[in-house]
């Protein structure tokens, strides 16, 4: 399910279903908010946008966060859904929302990190494709701070444009090329959702995978989960992207995958654009894409937005 692209005099909505608002971070907030408005985009916050559940943990209590998310949906006047940040408390308002209204008006819904968690389970019941991306923050020098995420969120929102471009170089990690769906890409959401009627298919997919804050460690029990649920025997390749902060000396993230994949023959590709803390493409999940290792080149194939 496709949705429409981003034109000038548009309104998108912020919403926080995850971590709470902090009032210390508002100038990053009111900075990307005036950086849109230069753009002719107008910005709405949600209804409960600043609200904070008695822990202190997320933004509002579930129903508050859901039912931001399905108002969001069912206003016409909304073009896209951009989500604040990320958090750990996204999977409790799943059951919350709800898919109809997102099926009867597809739009624009975009976020990383534990949002993750809300673009697989949204794909996964109304085929939306859905946008992992940068928060809509700018001044920490992590988010929409950089001048290639700024061109790629006019290319891919505004344009539809298909082309994934490096924003540095490409490293092979094994060798071939393949089909499938984007699917991914924080490896620890996509793991919240196992077991869960919102885990996606991977059947025919390309696994795009990154951590937060990891270890060897956690990589290898996470990886070794994904393939306890036969999601290596499924996925036509893997795309891992940026490990912010990876704990470990003596290997990198991307040889922990190809170790624990050697038995699988499938392309595999370690590029920068997706995560946490760099440039960003814009990632289409869902959408079908081819991928080359061996050329080191990435091209969406579907029609993601009309």
């Amino acid at each position: 399910m496709h949705s429409n692209k981003l034109h000038r005099g548009d309104t998108v909505g912020i919403i926080a279903p995850s971590k709470p608002f902090n009032q210390e971070k508002k100038s990053e907030l009111d900075n990307f908010i005036a950086y849109m408005n230069e753009q002719d985009i107008k910005v709405e916050l949600s209804n409960n946008f600043y609200a904070k559940d008695k822990y202190n943990a997320s933004a509002g209590t579930p129903n508050e966060r859901a039912d931001d998310i399905n108002l969001m949906f069912a206003n016409k006047n909304i073009k896209a859904i951009w989500c604040l940040q990320g958090g750990e408390l996204a999977n409790q308002i799943l059951d919350l929302i709800d898919y109809d209204v997102v099926r009867k008006n597809p739009k624009l819904f975009l976020g990383k990190s534990d949002i993750d968690v809300l673009l697989l389970a949204l794909n996964k019941k109304t085929d939306l494709i859905t946008i992992h991306c940068c928060d809509p923050k700018i001044g920490s020098h992590r988010e929409l701070d950089f001048d290639y995420t700024k061109k790629w969120l006019k290319k891919r929102l505004f344009e539809g444009c298909k082309k994934v471009e490096p924003s540095k170089e490409w490293i092979c990690i094994n060798k071939g090329s393949s089909e499938g769906k984007i699917l991914g890409c924080n490896i620890t959401s996509i793991l919240k959702l196992a077991g869960t009627d919102y885990f996606p298919d991977f059947t025919d997919s390309i696994l795009f995978i990154e951590t937060y804050r990891s270890n060897a460690a956690a990589l290898i029990g996470k990886l070794t989960q994904l393939e306890q649920l036969g999601v290596f025997n499924k996925i036509k390749g893997i795309v891992i992207g940026n490990n912010f902060r990876f704990e470990n000396k003596n290997f990198k993230a991307e040889e922990i995958v190809k170790n624990l994949t050697l038995e699988c023959n499938f392309p595999i590709l370690k590029i920068n654009e997706f995560g946490h803390y760099q440039p960003h493409a814009f990632l289409p999940i869902g959408a079908k894409i081819k991928l080359d290792a061996t050329n080191k080149t990435i091209e969406i194939t579907d029609d993601f937005l009309t």
